[in-house]
């Protein structure tokens, strides 16, 4: 399998786990779905409350409990055929596990020569979560090819806008963002169009942005057509890929996890 295949089939994966989709995005009408009328249901005002009600059930029972993230993605699968409501972070965790569990090893022959010899690099095989920190909420997994420039990444460690490690690769199953790293910012803005022509409103609650001059709904308002290109990022969660096959994993609590828990 290719790597992009590989990111398509977990993004797919991920989604499909949640069946009542996700709290965060909704829509100006929801009579306009092409969808069957459960469907469409889920988007009324009645079947939002409900998703509000069922993701801060998760939220809860994930994240205020401070278990680690393979417990949470363990509880993700256990439940995966109930009526599961998540957001862009508890996607990105499912994401991240998935990766590591089916694919630990295609990935391994993919980013690794055999023949070449990785004990002086600098940074080995990685799979991150990273956080876009508040206002432009967000999360996604990035996978990090091996690199003997870039320095050692730590749980964290924040940089830049937009600014991304040599040939990495971005898995984004709340976005259906499958991309080399570098073209993530062109894709994620084309996706937001798409998002606003098809009726797709996405809520932002934090620090009272609502009554910030910029603040509305549309996937092209500010807080989140500009999410990628503006969003510092912050890495919350590492799990390296060695070239013999071994794993190791580093996150932080789920309680300081960051603003979209």
């Amino acid at each position: 399998m290719s790597i992009e295949e590989i990111l398509q089939n977990t993004l797919q994966i991920a989604r499909s786990t949640f069946k009542g989709k996700f709290h965060n995005i909704s829509y100006y009408d929801h009579d306009i779905l092409p969808l069957s009328k459960e469907e469409r249901d889920l988007y009324t005002e009645e079947g939002m409350k409900a998703r509000d009600y069922w993701f801060n059930k998760l939220h809860e029972e994930a994240f205020e409990n401070k278990i680690t993230c393979k417990k949470i993605y363990n509880y993700l699968n256990k439940n995966r055929n109930h009526l599961l409501v998540g957001n862009c972070m508890m996607l990105s965790i499912f994401a991240l596990y998935h990766l590591k569990k089916k694919y630990k090893n295609s990935l391994q022959i993919l980013f690794y020569n055999p023949i070449s010899d990785y004990t002086r690099f600098t940074s080995l095989l990685t799979l991150r979560i990273i956080c876009i920190q508040k206002p432009y909420n967000h999360a996604f997994v990035m996978v990090c090819p091996p690199n003997n420039t870039e320095k050692a990444h730590s749980i964290g460690m924040t940089s830049a806008p937009n600014l991304f490690p040599v040939n990495a690769w971005i898995c984004d199953p709340w976005s259906q963002i499958a991309c080399p790293a570098i073209n993530y910012n062109e894709n994620w803005k084309i996706k937001m169009a798409e998002w606003n022509f098809k009726g797709k409103t996405v809520l932002l609650e934090k620090d009272d942005l609502n009554k910030h001059s910029h603040f509305n709904f549309s996937p092209l308002g500010k807080f989140n057509y500009t999410t990628i290109q503006i969003g510092r990022q912050m890495t919350t969660d590492i799990i390296t890929i060695y070239p013999n096959g071994d794993t190791t994993v580093q996150g932080i609590p789920s309680s300081g996890r960051c603003t979209l828990l």
